[in-house]
């Protein structure tokens, strides 16, 4: 009677905790992040008639939004004490960490301008060179596929303008996208504008490793963080709004702007500086206080003050403030990617915190001496102040990115919203084995932590996605398949390897490890009762 009781009583623990394993692992429902409100507007306008984005005279624009909605994000924390820390004025030129002014004429390509302006300053302000890079390579491959690997964003009628392609206007997250994925950056010398076109082969000079979103809209909500940034790293890329009549807004004589009406196409520039006491009085509609930002355009030394003009900090029309930094194209030998197109939106289960892996395939070895190591990952934040914990397992069974040996595991913060490179100690790759890699990042406050690229129609519609390649997670246990989540999606995670010293041992990853999990624990308790039974 006794020995019945308890099994019985056994019985029900079981089915009770089975259930509640198994409901919790349905309980987490994923899905995507809203578009952003500006690209919708956009999208619809597109789908008439093609809107203006170009001035009536030879000075072009070229801003195309985004579907990446980061409307939610906060300005991250600034290294100094306080704002009162920052000088009243301050300009990148006298500490020489500006280059030259550069004439986009006649296409629309202001946002391939902007992104090399502040990657070219912040080499400059880090004392690592003087390089001009090519804006000319960049904004053809946005539009052009440099191979199968590597496609182009989705070309359109263009806004303005007539070429098929240096008229498809762009953004900070398709610069982004394509120096990520080691489309360049290349020599200005090695592909000059408007001199011939670009060719897949062209030799990057330098890599893309980290993009700083600094948050801000409106009347520039997050000024102290963007002057700290410019006084630490150098000019910071901006999307301001430029009307088409341009009387009300910009005084020729004193070179200030303001767009107090908030109407007109986007245009790309640089900040390189700032001035406190810059007069009201200088603008043709007085913002209501004095200061303004010191801005790099890029319609040549004959327009404003040889090329530069003063933007008022209230400014209505002001957003995407980003800075972009790199590293010699020597940094990393190999990438591993599955996000050529990059950021297209996010993902999540309801909850700031998610995981999200990749599992890929190693190349061979460089040498018959020098084994493959990984050396760093990369990936995107949508909200400052994220962690992250990066878990590396080499001899991977395939469908499941954490059933293998874990080699290595590291910790951090990140300050930015934005892309993302993090240095990881050496991990030696047998060739020819599965490795993953797999992030749980936390989002403070932002429930769609996984970044993402799907094929967004009119945008990214050549992404494109295999089983196997890409998992996500609620609770870091129990994984799906990205595909089976969104058709065609993978999660942005990248890995980037070189020559190193350690060997790897082709014994340590290959038996997959023993991970239970919580699906593995349920079937084990549900297995107890007959096998108590039969013990009986």
């Amino acid at each position: 009677m006794n020995h019945r009781r308890l099994r019985l009583a056994l019985f029900a623990l079981v089915l009770f905790t089975s259930v509640a394993v198994a409901a919790g692992s349905f309980a987490a429902v994923g899905q995507r992040a809203p578009l952003d409100s500006e690209y919708l507007r956009y999208s619809q306008e597109r789908s008439g008639s093609s809107p203006q984005t170009a001035l009536p005279d030879t000075r072009p624009l070229g801003y195309r939004p985004s579907p990446l909605d980061l409307s939610h994000v906060t300005a991250p924390e600034i290294d100094l004490a306080s704002a009162a820390d920052l000088p009243a004025s301050y300009d990148l030129r006298v500490e020489g960490a500006v280059t030259d002014i550069r004439d986009q004429n006649p296409y629309g390509t202001c946002w391939a301008f902007g992104a090399m302006a502040s990657l070219e300053s912040t080499f400059r302000k880090a004392g690592e060179g003087t390089f001009d890079l090519s804006e000319w390579h960049l904004a053809y491959f946005a539009y052009v596929d440099e191979s199968a690997a590597r496609p182009a964003f989705t070309q359109s009628d263009p806004g303005f303008g007539s070429d098929p392609i240096f008229d498809q206007g762009g953004n900070p997250w398709i610069s982004t996208a394509l120096l990520s994925r080691w489309t360049g950056a290349v020599h200005e010398s090695d592909r000059p504008y408007n001199g011939e076109l670009p060719s897949a082969s062209d030799p990057a000079a330098k890599h893309l490793e980290q993009v700083h979103f600094l948050s801000m809209s409106g009347a520039f909500s997050g000024a102290d963080r963007v002057k700290a940034s410019l006084m630490a790293q150098g000019a910071v890329h901006i999307r301001i709004v430029w009307p088409f009549d341009e009387t009300d807004v910009y005084n020729p004589t004193t070179h200030a702007f303001h767009n107090a009406a908030a109407t007109g196409g986007g245009h790309v520039v640089a900040i390189i500086g700032w001035d406190d006491a810059y007069p009201a009085a200088n603008f043709v509609v007085r913002p209501g206080s004095d200061g303004a930002w010191l801005v790099k355009n890029s319609w040549g030394t004959g327009w404003g003050d040889e090329g530069y003009f003063w933007l008022s900090y209230a400014d209505p029309t002001i957003s995407q403030s980003v800075v972009f930094t790199g590293a010699d194209a020597s940094n990393y030998s190999r990438i591993y990617q599955y996000d050529p197109l990059g950021w297209v939106s996010a993902y999540g289960f309801g909850s700031d915190t998610a995981w999200f892996a990749n599992v890929f395939k190693a190349g061979e070895a460089f040498s018959a001496t020098e084994a493959e190591g990984i050396k760093a990952v990369s990936f995107y934040a949508s909200q400052s102040g994220s962690s992250y914990r990066i878990d590396i397992y080499r001899g991977v069974t395939a469908g499941n990115p954490v059933h293998g040996t874990l080699v290595s595991s590291s910790d951090g913060n990140l300050a930015t919203a934005g892309y993302h490179t993090v240095a990881l100690p050496d991990v030696a790759l047998v060739p020819g084995e599965l490795f993953s890699v797999v992030v749980r990042l936390t989002t403070p406050g932002y429930t769609f932590p996984i970044p993402v690229e799907y094929p967004e129609e009119g945008y990214s519609d050549k992404a494109s996605a295999n089983a196997g390649e890409s998992f996500v997670s609620s609770d870091g246990t129990t994984w799906t398949d990205m595909t089976s989540e969104m058709t065609g999606a993978n999660v942005c995670l990248k890995v980037f390897t070189s020559p190193t010293a350690e060997r790897p041992d082709p014994t340590s990853g290959g038996g997959g490890g023993c991970s239970l999990g919580l699906q593995g624990f349920s079937a084990l308790l549900l297995a107890l009762p007959a096998l108590l039974l039969k013990r009986r």
